[in-house]
């Protein structure tokens, strides 16, 4: 396998995650957001509730699950 090869594997496993990551936002578009984030049990602003709909994670949890690392 050459280093192109390696490359379109790569973009293919990258495009794969993103399209489940959207599709997976998509069916939280409608849902309801938590008051309270399911991780660390801190409250959820309601900023942050009505600006992301159906969020169940604070910011710092949110970004810790988006790098995998939750």
């Amino acid at each position: 396998m050459d280093a192109f090869d390696r490359a379109s594997e790569i973009e293919a496993k990258l495009t794969d995650i993103a399209l489940t990551n959207h599709f997976a936002r998509q069916k939280t578009v409608n849902a309801v957001s938590a008051s309270d984030c399911l991780e660390c049990d801190e409250p959820i602003p309601t900023a942050r509730q009505a600006a992301v709909q159906g969020c169940q994670y604070c910011i710092t949890c949110q970004t810790l699950a988006d790098k995998g690392k939750l």
